[in-house]
């Protein structure tokens, strides 16, 4: 099956700058999957998300998303109902005082009819668990909540990919929480295929893939069990593994285990 997203020898550097912020970077993105790409600032993480729908397009190389090359400006409308972008500040996606109106702003907007608006709306409001909440004003929610409602406008363009670029970096732990639950279950249960960008580790335990970028490079692509037990080149990295893995790596067993449950077996078996 052809990848949703396919990045070839992707090389970009912002007009102003000097400093090339993806170097060469070649990935494939499978449709349905859910992805989390770690790193710290300034890694290139946030500057590969906007590659994704075109806000961004390569300095040398090229981005294709279901087969749609991002330099194409023919084809820029196409690509943005495929790609659906989430922020960091849900207070910069929400533009309505009522939530159900804010959600239905992108599909008016694309020219869908009013009875279908009113069947997206309230569908994208169920999936975020937010349908509740339709006739509350966006200002009066939490932060998770606010950011719950700016995934909905966007599922509401029923893309086929949803690309969040650090969602929950002002937000509390329980809305870091809530947003991860939310585009966790998007993958699992309707098939949507997930990016999910961000500095904290433990909102990458649940991907299908986890991809560590450093200095506008992949550094390590795989499962995040298999990306976690690089111990070494995480903390060369600056970056956090679970508890589980360092307590097993610092007992020399095998660190696969994300989990509490299976790190406490992996332990046992070694004392028997």
């Amino acid at each position: 099956m052809e990848p949703i997203i396919r990045f070839e020898n992707v090389h970009f550097t912002y007009p102003e700058g000097e400093r090339e912020i993806l170097c060469g970077i070649d990935l494939e993105i499978d449709e349905g999957s859910f992805v989390a790409v770690l790193g710290h600032n300034g890694s290139g993480k946030s500057t590969l998300a906007k590659h994704m729908n075109a806000i961004l397009v390569p300095t040398e190389g090229r981005v294709l998303v279901a087969g749609l090359d991002t330099a194409d400006e023919d084809k820029l409308l196409e690509l943005r109902r495929t790609v659906g972008m989430v922020f960091q500040n849900p207070d910069n996606q929400i533009v309505a005082n009522v939530v159900e109106d804010d959600v239905a702003f992108a599909p008016e907007n694309l020219g869908v009819p009013p009875k279908e608006i009113r069947e997206r709306v309230d569908a994208a409001l169920k999936q975020v668990g937010m349908y509740d909440f339709r006739m509350h004003a966006p200002h009066l929610l939490s932060g998770g909540q606010k950011q719950r409602v700016a995934i909905a406008g966007v599922i509401a363009m029923q893309p086929r990919v949803l690309v969040l670029d650090e969602p929950t970096a002002m937000l509390d732990p329980q809305g870091r929480r809530e947003v991860v639950q939310t585009v966790t279950a998007l993958c699992r249960e309707k098939g949507m295929t997930v990016v999910l960008i961000t500095h904290h580790m433990e909102e990458c335990i649940g991907a299908d893939r986890l991809i560590v970028m450093s200095n506008g490079s992949i550094v390590a692509d795989g499962s995040p069990q298999a990306v976690f037990s690089q111990v070494e080149l995480m903390e060369r990295e600056g970056l956090d593994v679970p508890e589980t893995t360092r307590v097993l790596h610092e007992l020399g067993l095998p660190t696969d285990a994300l989990d509490p449950e299976t790190c406490a077996e992996r332990i046992a078996a070694r004392l028997r």
